[in-house]
């Protein structure tokens, strides 16, 4: 698929148009960034779901993984971690970092985990 998108034809079709959509989300995160150090985002849009529950659901599948994919367009380092959870099952919090800020990035995580105890808990029936 990659070979046929990337051939003469249908390079400005497919290939030019994602790399601009890709600059533009990577300059939201830069706009951003000019304002802050570090941004909080759920990292998916519903808590887990059980193991096996979605395997007949590839877009609900693809779906649970839609408010990391902007970071990773950009090229920005970020990070997932525990912070709750709902009805027994874990809930993450996703921190996104601007370019080269891994260690601040860390940093933040580590002083969150060191208020909170969520990353020592388990969830239902994994005790």
């Amino acid at each position: 698929m990659g070979t046929y998108a990337l051939s003469a034809g249908y390079y400005d079709a497919y290939y030019l148009r994602a790399q601009k959509v890709r600059r533009l989300i990577s300059q939201d995160f830069h706009n951003a960034f000019e304002q802050v150090d570090v941004l909080v985002a759920p990292t998916a849009p519903s808590v887990a779901f059980g193991i096996g529950e979605k395997t007949s659901d590839p877009v609900g599948m693809y779906l649970s993984d839609i408010f990391t994919i902007a970071v990773n367009l950009a090229g920005i380092p970020a990070l997932s971690m525990p912070v709750g959870f709902v009805d027994g099952k874990p809930v993450g919090m996703q921190l996104i970092g601007n370019f080269f800020s891994e260690g601040r990035l860390l940093n933040v995580a580590h002083r969150y985990q060191g208020v909170t105890d969520w990353h020592l808990r388990c969830p239902n029936g994994f005790e």
